[in-house]
């Protein structure tokens, strides 16, 4: 069943209130410790930015379990587990952004423009746009094309990859590749496509309302935590939401296995 038609939704009432709270002061510290890499090159706040980035990536992992297995509530947070997960959620990341950011390169130096995906050019429409009207069409349009496969062949491989890493906890499952081709003909290319679709577009338009100022710092400071929480959240609930079918097919064929 597609996303947009999925009856049962994430309750948002039912969420484990003080560790919501955590979350909430966790994304503030972050957002505020994010802002400082823009005037500094301390060690020192780049180590720190980069275990508030596994806490967080790992949490979302832990989103992700728990909405595969028909969750409904912000799990609980266990730091051992969150920090491994991070760790591991980290590493790929790296490896798959890492070569699509090579056969990106391959693509878009030919072709006169700098390394920026589909996604990069939805979250940054005022910034990318002109890039394309500033280039031959005929250019522009490759690149849109041969961007958007890379984008989708690559993000599709990479998702499934972080779904399995928090299903089974095992850094392997994420690299086997015949594994993640199989869960995605399970989930059917195009219910993925436009599944994953919705979720960058919602994820974009969270990043267009960051433009919305208030009249008071700490309010627009509260407005940007506020929406960069429902970015977090869309992604890896989504991810969840994806890979809850091949679940819900496992447990099917388990079903019929015992009834045999």
């Amino acid at each position: 069943m597609p996303l947009y038609k999925m009856k049962k939704v994430w309750d948002y009432t039912t969420y484990n209130k003080p560790f919501f709270i955590f979350i909430l002061f966790l994304f503030c510290v972050w957002v505020y410790i994010d802002g400082l890499t823009d005037n500094t090159e301390s060690l020192k706040v780049l180590l720190l930015i980069f275990l508030m980035d596994s806490l967080l990536f790992g949490y979302g992992m832990t989103i992700t379990r728990d909405r595969m297995n028909e969750g409904v509530r912000l799990p609980k947070i266990m730091f051992k587990d969150v920090l491994i997960l991070g760790f591991k959620s980290f590493i790929v990341f790296a490896v798959y952004l890492g070569v699509q950011g090579y056969i990106l390169w391959l693509i878009s130096s030919p072709l006169g423009f700098p390394i920026f995906d589909l996604e990069d050019l939805l979250m940054d429409a005022p910034e990318t746009a002109h890039l394309l009207f500033s280039h031959d069409p005929v250019d522009a349009l490759m690149f849109l094309v041969l961007g958007a496969i890379l984008f989708y062949v690559t993000v599709f491989f990479m998702e499934i990859a972080l779904a399995r890493l928090a299903d089974t906890g095992k850094l392997r499952s994420a690299f086997n590749l015949v594994g993640i081709k199989r869960n995605i003909d399970e989930i059917g290319w195009g219910e993925y496509a436009k599944d994953y679709t919705m979720i960058v577009i919602a994820m974009a338009i969270f990043s267009y309302l960051t433009i919305i100022v208030f009249p008071i710092d700490i309010l627009n400071y509260v407005w940007g935590v506020f929406l960069y929480l429902l970015m977090f959240v869309t992604q890896f609930w989504g991810i969840g939401l994806i890979y809850s079918k091949v679940k819900e097919k496992q447990k099917s064929e388990r079903s019929q296995v015992e009834e045999s």
